[in-house]
């Protein structure tokens, strides 16, 4: 486990998570977060792997590149960002492979942490309101707020069936 002003960053189950204060309004970090993975080529889609069923941001075919993701997640004053790659559309074995540094997928995991970093500058950039006190989580199981539906960029859809396997 990392840990740095502000947040901390840990390595778990072939994904990297990056957990962090929320101090402003989750739409209003959400609209900023999905420009910024918009401008970096990154596409809202569904991941379908291991039976889950997520609504993750994603870049790379697998195919020449590595595929990378992102993912949002909202709680109560809190986000976290989860972030790792496919090395390829043929792996069979290892489809999640977390950001931690080594020789293993370097470049893309270096790449994609690289958009993990500057998630964490968006949501810096959010200065908490006067008087605001935050409340304890006492879990880490990510839950969204109720009412809340991340935005899809504009002229953007959802891709389908996405899954590693399935490209």
């Amino acid at each position: 486990m990392q840990n740095n002003p502000g947040y901390t960053i840990t390595h778990n189950a072939g994904r990297t998570f990056v957990q962090m204060p929320l101090y402003a309004d989750p739409n209003a970090v959400n609209n900023a977060l999905s420009a910024m993975l918009s401008g970096e080529g990154f596409s809202l889609t569904h991941y379908k792997e291991s039976g889950r069923d997520e609504l993750v941001w994603k870049k790379g075919t697998g195919f020449g590149t590595a595929m990378k993701f992102i993912k949002l997640e909202y709680q109560p004053n809190m986000l976290i960002i989860s972030g790792w790659i496919c090395p390829g559309m043929f792996t069979l074995t290892i489809c999640e492979v977390s950001l931690k540094s080594g020789l293993y997928a370097a470049i893309p995991k270096k790449s994609c942490m690289k958009v993990v970093q500057k998630a964490i500058q968006v949501v810096q950039g959010f200065t908490p309101p006067q008087n605001f006190a935050p409340q304890q989580s006492q879990n880490f199981a990510p839950q969204q707020p109720q009412n809340f539906a991340p935005q899809q960029p504009q002229n953007a859809a959802p891709q389908q069936n996405d899954s590693p396997e399935q490209q």
